[in-house]
Order: structure tokens, then C-alpha cells, then sequence
């Protein structure tokens, strides 16, 4: 089914939290009640095969959020990508109850196999191979034997900060620690020292 883009009024975006994913969302579609917001998330149940520039809103969207059914292994492989599960599965868990489990996470990656159309690209100019990141989550047996799960695909900038960047954030951790100095121990703030000519 080809997912549809549906926006949001001005200024809203919908990032919910991983708790609110698998309590609200996930559970309510797995036990078929109703949902007030029925367009978001919506289905794509061949979100694992396709590529991340493929999806509806692309490249201004940064996140998706689409309904699936659970694949065997939840990798899909085709000739030129794969959806990588990157590290162990997780607990999502209710903070305002007790921490129950209400969730489990898994993380993967997009790994992408296409040769690149100029391939003396130089290392600075490469693109990174894994800045697209999907999470997928399932329910607990404890409150549903169901085959649906709820993915979240996101962008990440992998590029390394700028060398200006990291002098601006020194420069201002220097500045407040001067100010700090400057503060007596009665809370007065001291006159700071003359200038040299």
C-alpha cells in the first residue's frame, strides 16, 4: 500500500515519545480501538524494502512513522540495500507506571549497496553510509500476541562538527567562567579588571 503524506497545521510535528509509540499508538491499532488521529502513523507494510529517499516527503521530512506487519528476521534484502539490525533490543518502559514494560525497541540501519555515479569521489566528499536509521517496535506478549509493529525511519547528520563550532563552544565556556570569577562569595559582582592600554 503506497503510504500517504499527510501534513500537519503549521508549526505542529508529530514526535512522540518511544512510551507514547507502544502505549498509545501500537497498542491501541493491535487491539483494533479507536484511535483520534487515525491518519498518523499510517500503513506501509513494505516499509523494510524500500529506500529512504523513496518516502513522502522527501528530503524536507526527517522522520516517518508508518504501521507494518512484522517480517521474519525484520531485514528485507534486495539487490541494492538492506535494513541492518544494529544493536540489541530494548524495553520501552512506563515511567508513570512503575516502569512497566509496555514496548520493545529495536534498532536498524540502512546500508546502502548502490555504486555511486562518480566513484573518485574523495573521503571528505563520500557520503556517509549510515546516517538513515529506522526504529521498530513490537508489544510485549504480556498485552498482545500481534504481528504489528510501529517503525520510526529518521534522518541523522553524521557530518563532524565544524572547527569554528567547537571554538564557539569554548569560547563560551571560557566567558562563563570568567564570570564566575568574577561573583565574590556574598553574591557581589566585582568590577572587572581595566583593560591593558
Amino acid at each position: 500500500m503506497e503510504p500517504k503524506h499527510k501534513a500537519l497545521p503549521v508549526g505542529f510535528r508529530f514526535r512522540p515519545t518511544d512510551c507514547e509509540i507502544s502505549k498509545y499508538f501500537l497498542t491501541t491499532k493491535a487491539l483494533e480501538q479507536r484511535m483520534r488521529a487515525p491518519n498518523v502513523p499510517e500503513e506501509c507494510h513494505d516499509i523494510f524494502s524500500r529506500r529512504p529517499r523513496d518516502l513522502p516527503g522527501y528530503p524536507r521530512e526527517t522522520h516517518w512513522y508508518f504501521y507494518c506487519r512484522k517480517l521474519e528476521g525484520q531485514v528485507t534484502f534486495n539487490s541494492h540495500s538492506i535494513w541492518k539490525q544494529i544493536g540489541e533490543e530494548t524495553g520501552v518502559l512506563d515511567p508513570k507506571n512503575n516502569d512497566t514494560l509496555v514496548g520493545i525497541k529495536r534498532p536498524f540501519t540502512f546500508v546502502d549497496h548502490e555504486e555511486p555515479d562518480d566513484i573518485l569521489l574523495s573521503d571528505k566528499d563520500e557520503s556517509p553510509q549510515y546516517n538513515w536509521f529506522m526504529d521498530v517496535f513490537s508489544l510485549p506478549l504480556t498485552i498482545s500476541e500481534t504481528d504489528w509493529v510501529l517503525c520510526h525511519v529518521f534522518r541523522k547528520n553524521n557530518e563532524p562538527e565544524s572547527e569554528e563550532e567547537g571554538e564557539n563552544e569554548e569560547k563560551e565556556t571560557v566567558d562563563a567562567e570568567s564570570l564566575d570569577l568574577l561573583i565574590e562569595k556574598d553574591g557581589n559582582i566585582l568590577p572587572p579588571s581595566p583593560s591593558p592600554p
